[in-house]
């Protein structure tokens, strides 16, 4: 018997206790302790409603990320063995704490798994999941998600220097939470965005928007309808950017190139998108990318909690589509994979750029992710 749990849970009941406390949470009486929690159906905010049960069971204060950490009961009971009564398990926390945004509204926080599979025991990770619409929630603003997180970053990390990182929409909810902690003072080390959507902050864009809104305001059309149009014009945008956006690059390698004296380059100092084009012909390359595509499709399989899913997705382009965020000089590495954003130097003018060719939004099993977190690793630890 283990001292620092109470005295009559053993381990044989703590873990026929977690078995069927996530049975009854994930609703599948089947599973067992090495079945994946996430792979099972659960999500980020089922993982935070679930620390909390076990928490009250072992008398133990655990850290939000254990379950993504662990994913099964097995794993998760050698991590509860290893904590101490009074205080939080530290896990991977040896180096800097990254505050995570995941934007993964509709399959359960997946892209955490990775995040710390791949940063390794560096750095300790405090998941904050993404604003969970429900049917007929209003808007809320990707500044007023900031908000609702401020806190729970505070008591987390009292004092800078703070490291921020989001993929998606959480790269936006990340790049305002640095705008508040600046505003109280604090100092943030690095923002880190991993493909975020924002076709809005273009000013091509902004400026189409402002003559179709004209236009049909000459029609008379109304203003709800108006909003509708302008957002799914906007969804065509952001769809447009992703197919073109290696037309985007490959005249942003050439000219590279062209600056490259041809008798003195060696392979290493070619740019890794450069030595990524020709790691595979084109035509492999083309397979992969119709094999992404089709793992993409049937991902749809495993959503999480897939009705209104499609509203979810309305949701966020609405958010997204108003998210027009002012200048803010702080230290920002910016992971281009699917979508191109470049523009982003209006809003952070020291912004360092990673460019994935042929990269796909749900980066997360690609093989160029290690890279893309090597690059995030060099510039946090810098």
């Amino acid at each position: 018997m283990n001292d620092e749990r109470p005295v009559n849970l053993t381990d044989d009941t703590l873990e026929s206790q977690l078995l069927e406390m996530w049975r009854r949470a994930l609703g599948y009486d089947q599973l067992t302790v090495d079945d994946d929690f996430f792979e099972s159906g659960g999500d980020s905010l089922l993982a935070t409603k679930l620390l909390l049960e076990i928490e009250k069971l072992t008398g133990k204060k655990l850290p939000i990320s254990i379950i993504f950490e662990t994913g099964t009961i097995r794993e998760l009971l050698k991590r509860i063995e290893l904590a101490d009564a009074q205080s939080p398990i530290l896990g991977n926390e040896k180096g800097n704490l990254l505050h995570f945004f995941h934007g993964d509204f509709n399959f359960g926080g997946v892209p955490v798994k990775y995040c710390l599979k791949m940063l390794g025991n560096d750095h300790g990770i405090h998941v904050i999941p993404p604003y969970i619409p429900k049917a007929g929630d209003p808007l809320i603003s990707i500044e007023e998600m900031a908000r609702e997180h401020l806190q729970s970053v505070l008591d987390r990390q009292p004092q800078g220097p703070y490291v921020l990182v989001g993929d998606c929409n959480g790269s936006c909810v990340a790049f305002e939470m640095a705008r508040l902690l600046v505003s109280m003072g604090k100092e943030v080390k690095a923002v880190a965005m991993l493909d975020p959507i924002i076709t809005s902050i273009r000013r091509s864009a902004q400026g189409y928007f402002k003559l179709q809104d004209f236009l049909m305001r000459l029609k008379g059309v109304p203003e709800k309808e108006r909003r509708e149009r302008l957002v799914l014009t906007w969804k065509k945008m952001y769809e447009w950017n992703s197919r073109t956006k290696d037309t985007w690059r490959l005249t942003y390698l050439k000219s590279l190139c062209k600056s490259m004296l041809p008798g003195h380059c060696r392979f290493f100092d070619i740019p890794q998108p450069v030595r990524y084009i020709f790691h595979r012909s084109w035509r492999e390359r083309i397979a992969l990318i119709a094999q992404s595509q089709a793992k993409g499709r049937k991902r749809s399989d495993e959503m999480v909690n897939p009705e209104g899913a499609y509203e979810r997705f309305k949701f966020y382009w609405n958010v997204l589509f108003d998210y027009k965020p002012l200048p803010l000089d702080v230290p920002v590495i910016y992971v281009c994979v699917e979508y191109s954003g470049r523009t982003w130097r209006r809003i952070a003018p020291h912004t360092a750029f990673v460019n994935i060719c042929r990269g796909t939004h749900n980066f997360w099993e690609e093989d160029y992710m290690p890279y893309i977190f090597n690059k995030v690793r060099e510039f946090i630890d810098r």
